[in-house]
């Protein structure tokens, strides 16, 4: 098909759009058999050998009889195009990096696979997405637009089919794209953030594939800080519009608060309005997110009691185990900053790393000996329960070990205390038993 019929392929290519705002009404077809169509012998018999050479990753081969298994029987199923792009999307990375002439040429031919998909199994949303993804995984920037326009329209219409991938294609790839070329404004680039949020949030909070939602929505919250977007003067120009055309819709400012809690800008008279509103809704409660996004503010500003106060509310309400960790932490670093050791430490065993929550632990303790450590010996024997709780934080307290172990005591002062080194002591203030070390 790409040595014989590329003038054909730039001829439909032209057409694209044509066919695709005809097709935009069809619906995918749902076929239950194949359909071998008129010469049956000929599609079985090409089907059979594109598969094979498939089979064998012989993508030279497979696209020859995918190909003739296309003329043949054009409405096969849906995943002879499927495997048809595979091929082609293979062929198109082998080209590119051979540095091939007709590279471009294979590129054509996978759109044109795209357009006798559509055409004969329906303009649908899950192959509007494939051709999105194929467009940027093989980089072909300069249809990064007609990719965008396909994922926003799924998004808006079915934004269930969309997975974490999708996501940080459509934003990370397609709409910074947009927005570095002047194609979009940052009203819509936000307005995609909000949207994929909300998606991740959903799929979050139904248990869905939890660890990549999460993954990727650090990803686009990443991506966000890095545009000029982001800034909290320009946030705050978009969203004083958007609040000011209607000050009721408290969807619209839920959204708009979490946005400037997540971008840090927390100290405008917009925020402390929205504030005031979303945590005082009586129609609508805050939500354990509400909260977290207030108490978010208040850590920043240092009021740690109020933070501390809406962290512990949002806990009794939240089921989102991602977010109650990252309340624990928080929570955490509030009882260190409070010299809440005790308070600190049990906060640390409520982590679900341990790795992380032994961290935690060694390093209040050894804090609390700027308090307790009133002794040269109840100093060392702090920082040796520090050191046993480091010893079970699978090297995250490194950069503070040989410090610690600097504040042991030497063999020579437990001889003067008559003290061996090895025995059981109680740690003071603690009140757990540790083995004395010394730092020699």
């Amino acid at each position: 098909m790409t040595r014989n019929n590329k003038m054909k392929n730039t001829l439909l290519l032209s057409a694209f759009l044509l066919i695709q705002t005809a097709l935009l009404a069809q619906d995918c077809k749902i076929q239950s058999t194949d359909n071998y169509g008129e010469d049956s012998v000929n599609c079985r018999k090409n089907f059979a050998l594109y598969t094979g050479y498939l089979k064998q990753k012989n993508y030279e081969d497979a696209v020859i009889f995918w190909g003739k298994t296309q003329q043949k029987c054009p409405q096969l199923k849906s995943n002879l195009y499927a495997n048809g792009a595979y091929i082609y999307k293979q062929l198109v990375k082998s080209k590119k990096k051979a540095k091939s002439a007709d590279t471009d040429a294979y590129k054509d031919s996978l759109y044109l696979v795209y357009d006798n998909w559509f055409e004969n199994f329906g303009f649908c949303n899950k192959t509007k997405v494939s051709l999105a993804k194929d467009i940027i995984y093989i980089s072909d920037q300069k249809k990064f637009p007609k990719a965008y326009l396909l994922y926003k329209e799924v998004i808006e219409s079915n934004p269930e089919i969309i997975t974490s991938t999708d996501v940080k294609y459509f934003f990370v790839y397609t709409g910074m794209y947009m927005l570095k070329t002047g194609k979009i404004e940052c009203d819509e680039f936000l307005s995609n953030y909000e949207t994929l949020s909300a998606i991740c949030d959903n799929n979050i909070s139904k248990g869905n594939k939890v660890e990549k939602f999460t993954n990727v929505q650090n990803i686009i919250d990443k991506k966000l800080g890095e545009t000029p977007c982001a800034s909290c003067e320009k946030l705050e120009e978009i969203y004083i519009a958007k609040y000011n055309n209607n000050q009721e819709d408290m969807d619209q400012i839920r959204k708009i608060f979490s946005s400037l809690s997540n971008n840090k800008c927390t100290e405008s008279k917009l925020y402390l309005t929205l504030l005031d509103k979303v945590l005082n809704d009586p129609n609508n409660p805050p939500t354990s997110k509400d909260l977290y996004s207030a108490a978010i503010a208040d850590y920043r500003r240092k009021d740690f009691s109020k933070a501390e106060q809406r962290l512990n509310r949002a806990l009794t309400i939240s089921e989102d185990e991602a977010q109650n960790q990252k309340t624990f932490e928080i929570l955490y670093d509030i009882a260190f900053n409070k010299k809440q050791y005790k308070k600190g430490f049990d906060i640390a065993g409520k982590l679900s790393d341990n790795c992380a929550a032994n961290d935690k632990k060694a390093r209040i303790v050894a804090a609390s000996s700027s308090k307790y450590g009133n002794s040269a010996l109840n100093k060392s024997l702090i920082y040796c329960l520090a050191l046993e709780y480091a010893s079970k934080s699978c090297g995250k307290t490194s950069s503070a070990l040989n410090s610690w172990k600097g504040q042991l005591l030497p063999k020579s002062e437990l001889i003067m205390l008559d003290m061996k080194s090895g025995s059981s002591q109680t740690v003071p203030f603690w009140g757990q038993n540790v083995e004395l070390k010394t730092r020699d």
